[in-house]
């Protein structure tokens, strides 16, 4: 893994950890509006599904181990909490966006709108389960309430599809600016044809 890949991970995965510590909490639900999910799925588009899974999982291991990184605290012990679905889901998010914007012949604002909104879903998917599940068998509230905070997530959802909207609109922009660098990169350790001659 070249030094280009391994500084862009270690960005992305500061900068989930900085869109988790940014949050609103949703009154009488266990519900955090944050710039989370925008960025985890920002990274699969961005760095390709598996170098964006893998920002995602340093972000979750410096977490568990205890790093105050998630959006309330860090420790082993978060895996108990309801939102921790959430971050299993992530992983898989990035990794999907990334895998399906890879595949785009031309990758158009629309279709990178619909590859995050495809990423999204794991993330959902598993974060509700898991959000049902800790609620009604570790925390011992009734079903009915556990079920009861699932309709606020979708506030949740549309907050992340519009910011996955405002992302999709600027792919090209975030791009080109992403080969940019790589290309003034690669012609900065290249040595100019008229210092080769002097250096000889």
């Amino acid at each position: 893994m070249n030094t280009k890949r391994l500084v862009s991970i270690a960005v992305f995965a500061a900068l989930i950890t900085v869109g988790g510590l940014v949050s609103v909490p949703i009154p009488f639900t266990q519900v955090q509006l944050s710039f989370q999910t925008v960025f985890v799925l920002t990274a699969g588009i961005l760095l390709g599904g598996r170098d964006g899974a893998l920002s995602v999982l340093i972000y979750i291991a410096m977490g568990l181990l205890g790093l105050p990184v998630f959006t309330q605290g860090g420790g082993i012990g978060y895996v108990f909490m309801p939102s921790f679905g959430y971050l299993l889901g992530f992983p898989i998010g990035a990794l999907v966006a990334g895998a399906v914007t890879a595949r785009l012949k031309k990758a158009t604002r629309g279709k990178v709108f619909l590859c995050m909104l495809l990423g999204m879903l794991p993330a959902y998917i598993i974060g509700v389960t898991y959000q049902v599940l800790i609620l009604y068998y570790y925390t011992g509230v009734g079903y009915a309430a556990a079920i009861g905070g699932v309709p606020a997530i979708g506030v949740l959802a549309l907050k992340d599809a519009v910011l996955c909207g405002l992302v999709a609109s600027l792919y090209p922009s975030l791009k080109r600016a992403i080969r940019l660098d790589s290309k003034n990169k690669k012609q900065g350790m290249k040595m100019p044809e008229h210092q080769k001659s002097k250096s000889t």
